[in-house]
């Protein structure tokens, strides 16, 4: 009998040969987790980091509420946290949890003392009414999008961070610089920018940066939300690693995966601004089972308890007052201040956090970065441009008008820039700044001189051309490149009608312009432009508290 052929495409694969290259996969897996889990314990034990006492948070009848409709039309108040108490302790990772609206980061942002307008209760710091200049030098927030320069390195960004926050020698801050890294996993990506990193990989990068100055308290908007399950594991085990530490880390998480779920210490649940949860996590389960909520088997207890099950936020009503919320707790046997057990470092003076360097210091460390940053950003762009441009146009090989011409198109490059940032800051959303951003740029360049002469423009428009700074760099370029007594232009024919620099110039009425009153205009108009966007920006900051 004839051997019958096989397709390729349909060969069986054995059953038991999946299963293997399945087992396989996982065991790469967990062996991948456990030497992350072994490689981040490093940072328990950093040995250059500067010492700091622990740091409790406490926090009585805490209440918030705020104006509901727009600002011309209001209809009454609405609150959105509700007389909530309880303690943060040392040595303990948080966990904030409830469903979508329940209150967890408007709770975070009232802890690390971003909202202040609207607050009622009494926020305590190692039993003392805390001074929010002093603690927020010894603490830190990191957002749930990480704000990072894109063109910074990852050591780079380090080495910025160590100098505005440490007063050591230089030899100091590299080796303790390169132990962050290390124990975070990001020595092998030092000098990849941070705009190529993954996303575990960025917030560790944040967490990094603030690590440097080793703050006791630590505050994290949702630090695992995009993240794989990997990175995730990865973030909370550091998380974790820093609170054995003698940190306090408080974290708000929506929807942790079961592994995730049993790293925290304890749990702060919250249901449409009200405590209806606070204590460890394997005192959760019992909880609910005494309360009539069963969790079923081998399901995950964070889903359970925040989003998956709405008879979780049917018991609310069980506790419409704080005493009638600690009765139920002490019948279960679960302690009202649940945060206050002590840890293995007993929490000590809060001391003075000030400042490592001085204004002048920090100025010039931020100047530099910006330097850096506006180079590989903004700078490069025109320089390439005017490099292809100035030569394929056939203009004088002359290294002054080069090197004017670059300069010229540089400055409104910077100038514009400022202006989108303005914009931005100013502008309450995304969309009103994408609106706004080509409506400002239309007069801006109506009236620069390009489409249409000075000379020509109505009266009563003309001042309008004063206030357009590409005016000044269109007419600093006509001047650097036709100006400057430059010889006559070549003429392939018989007649030319503009082969006399100084036809040009009078054709474009820049004949009396003076070419150092562009670069003095464009630098005003980019030093007005940042110092208006900081004020905008320390307004908005303020406003917002």
């Amino acid at each position: 009998m004839a051997e019958r052929a096989q397709d390729p495409g349909s060969v069986n694969i054995p059953m038991e040969e999946t299963i293997c290259k399945g087992a396989a996969q996982e065991a790469a897996l967990l062996i991948h987790l456990k030497k992350v889990e072994n490689h981040i314990s490093e940072a328990q034990r950093f040995s250059h980091l500067p010492k700091r006492s622990a740091v409790d948070v406490e926090f009585r009848d805490l209440s918030y509420t705020i104006r509901e409709g727009p600002w011309w039309r209001k209809k009454g108040y609405k609150a959105l946290l509700k007389c909530l108490s309880g303690k943060f302790c040392s040595q303990e990772l948080v966990g904030i949890m409830g469903p979508s609206g329940a209150g967890k980061s408007t709770l975070m942002n009232i802890l690390a003392g971003y909202r202040e307008t609207g607050m009622k209760g009494k926020i305590l710091v190692n039993g003392k009414s805390r001074d929010l200049r002093t603690f927020r030098k010894m603490s830190c927030y990191i957002m749930q999008d990480d704000m990072l320069l894109p063109h910074l390195t990852v050591r780079e960004a380090m080495m910025v961070s160590a100098n505005l926050k440490l007063s050591e020698n230089l030899e100091v801050k590299k080796e303790l610089v390169n132990e962050i890294l290390t124990a975070l996993g990001l020595q092998e990506s030092s000098h990849t920018p941070t705009i190529s990193l993954s996303g575990g990989q960025c917030k560790r990068l944040a967490i990094a940066l603030e690590l440097v100055n080793n703050p006791p308290v630590m505050f994290f908007d949702e630090p695992t939300s995009g993240l794989d399950s990997v990175s995730c594991f990865q973030v909370v085990s550091l998380m974790k690693s820093l609170a054995q530490g003698g940190r306090t880390i408080i974290c708000t998480v929506h929807q942790p995966s079961a592994k995730l779920f049993e790293l925290f210490d304890k749990l702060y649940i919250l249901s449409q601004g009200q405590c209806i949860y606070k204590g460890t996590v394997p005192s959760l389960i019992p909880y609910l089972r005494n309360l009539g909520l069963h969790c079923p088997t081998y399901h995950n207890p964070a889903d359970f308890s925040n989003m998956g099950s709405p008879p979780v936020f049917a018991f609310k009503h069980i506790h419409t007052t704080t005493s009638l919320f600690s009765f139920h707790l002490y019948q279960h046997g679960i302690c009202p201040c649940l945060f206050c057990f002590l840890s293995t470092q007993e929490p000590g003076h809060t001391e003075s956090h000030t400042f490592a360097t001085s204004t002048l210091t920090q100025f010039s460390i931020l100047f530099r970065r910006t330097l850096i940053t506006t180079c590989r950003d903004t700078v490069i762009c025109p320089i390439m441009y005017c490099s292809i441009v100035y030569w394929m146009t056939e203009q004088p090989p002359e290294a002054g008008r080069y090197m004017l011409f670059m300069a010229l198109a540089t400055s409104t490059a910077l100038v514009a820039q400022s202006l989108g940032l303005l914009i931005g800051a100013a502008s309450t959303s995304l969309q009103v700044a994408t609106f706004v951003g080509p409506v400002t740029a239309i007069p801006v360049l109506l009236f620069s001189g390009f489409f249409v002469n000075f000379d020509t423009i109505p009266k009563y428009l003309q001042w309008s051309s004063y206030v357009s700074y590409v005016r000044y760099g269109f007419e600093g370029v006509i001047l650097a490149i036709y100006g400057m007594n430059r010889s006559e232009l070549e003429c392939p024919g018989r007649v030319c009608k503009f082969q006399k620099p100084e036809e040009v110039l009078q054709l474009l009425d820049v004949e009396d312009a003076k070419l150092y009153v562009d670069f003095m205009v464009l630098g005003v108009f980019f030093l007005v432009l940042r110092l208006t966007t900081y004020l905008v920006l320390r307004y908005k900051v303020k406003s917002e508290r």
